[in-house]
């Protein structure tokens, strides 16, 4: 009898063995399967189911979460490329010097051009705060607002938002916005804002511009703009946004009083904070001035838009190699004005951005689709004391219009627990 006793009760705890595993084994299946929905989901659908349980809040609050929900929102843009920001720049009490609106909109386009532009982000800047904003720029749902006063940086999905601290170090051109870029630096995950500052406390114009670069890392160690070790080896444009791709930033070189200034584009390593020279298309005829050229990022690849006003074309060309780029002719666009492609539309098709208006182009039979033109000035717009409808507004200096990836990146410390 005792061996009987001894071995049902071995049977029984390893039975009970056998049923932890199970259950353990079902937990971490149900966990994955949780996972790989929550992922998928949008962040505002994140925001509620935070708290539904301790489970999926631990789930959310995981930091390889943030990247693995970034990559499919990455994915599910690429593939459906229908997902912008439209930010239009305007006076609250137009004819005054009021505080300037940045009001977010999201916008999501539609095959058939119609679209819902709803309100994601929203802030009112008091009078003085800053006289000039140039164009924003974007990099993994962060948002980068640079002004000839401070920088911004937020995330409109999370309403994580954070003003970068002044720096001394500009000495020139104080009234207009110093060229800046957003980017992240792959070797740290760290994002970084990159702003180039003037040397000289004179402007003459009959001289070479001495320019020196800062840069600012986003959560990093240091909260402080840091100068790089080397400058720019030549002045930049003013007051442009960079386009960031692949770790770098590419600006537009200034080219006054230079003798032979390259044909290319001034390239920023955000790895190793030093400088190179992209070059562009050479010997094009008839000559195309940087002026007509628009760079971006179109398909996950670097394109470079030449616009020939004699030729009434746009020559679209992409590369994904930045240091010895070799650029490949992707699209020629019969267009009268200056235009620049924003993304594929899929069937044949390309959305254009001229001026104040969308285009949607048909490669195919070489002309914009009727019925397929958008144009900005016609959205409703909310102001601060309004709620549903809005009104349009008549003092709209200019609209930034933008792809965008919504994400969960965070921009100040521990955001992830408190932004949403």
């Amino acid at each position: 009898m005792d061996l009987k006793i001894n071995k049902r009760k071995g049977n029984s705890e390893t039975c009970k063995r056998k049923g932890k595993r199970v259950q353990q084994q079902t937990f971490d299946l149900l966990d994955e399967i949780v996972w790989e929905i929550l992922i998928r989901l949008p962040v505002e659908s994140l925001a509620r189911f935070r708290t539904v349980s301790k489970a999926w809040l631990a789930i959310i609050s995981d930091p390889s979460f943030v990247p693995a929900h970034l990559q499919c929102s990455k994915q599910k843009q690429h593939q459906n490329p229908s997902s912008f920001l439209i930010s239009p720049r305007f006076l609250m009490e137009p004819g005054r010097a009021k505080a300037l609106s940045t009001n977010i909109y999201q916008w999501c386009l539609q095959k058939d051009m119609r679209s819902t532009a709803t309100l994601l982000y929203g802030r009112n800047f008091s009078v003085g705060e800053f006289q000039a904003v140039s164009p924003m720029a974007h990099c993994d749902g962060l948002i980068l607002l640079p002004t000839n006063t401070k920088v911004y940086v937020f995330n409109p999905a999370t309403k994580d938002a954070l003003a970068l601290p002044e720096s001394q170090r500009n000495l020139s051109w104080r009234h207009k916005c110093l060229p800046a870029g957003l980017g992240l630096d792959t070797s740290t995950g760290k994002y970084k804002v990159a702003r180039s500052f003037y040397r000289c406390r004179d402007y003459d114009p009959k001289q070479i511009i001495t320019m020196g670069m800062e840069v600012f890392t986003i959560n990093g160690e240091h909260g402080y703009w840091r100068e790089t070790l080397v400058d720019p080896p030549y002045p930049i444009l003013n007051s442009q946004t960079a386009t960031h791709f692949k770790g770098y930033l590419f600006y537009f070189i200034n080219k006054n009083n230079q003798q032979h200034p390259p044909q290319g584009l001034l390239r920023f390593s955000l790895l190793d904070e030093t400088f190179g020279v992209t070059p562009l298309l050479p010997n094009m005829y008839p000559t195309v001035e940087d002026e007509s050229i628009f760079v971006n990022v179109l398909d996950g690849e670097l394109c470079a838009s030449f616009f020939s006003k004699l030729l009434q074309r746009i020559l679209v060309c992409t590369t994904t190699h930045v240091v010895d780029p070799e650029w490949t002719c992707r699209y020629i666009i019969n267009v009268e004005e200056h235009c620049y492609p924003m993304t594929s539309l899929g069937s044949g098709g390309i959305l254009l951005r001229g001026g104040n208006c969308l285009l949607g182009y048909n490669l195919k039979a070489h002309t914009v689709e009727e019925g397929e033109i958008f144009d900005m000035d016609d959205i409703r717009y909310l102001g601060p004391s309004e709620d549903t409808l809005g009104h349009a507004w008549e003092d709209v200096s200019f609209f930034d219009v933008i792809s965008y990836t919504e994400s969960l990146v965070p921009v100040t410390p521990k955001a992830n627990s408190r932004a949403l």
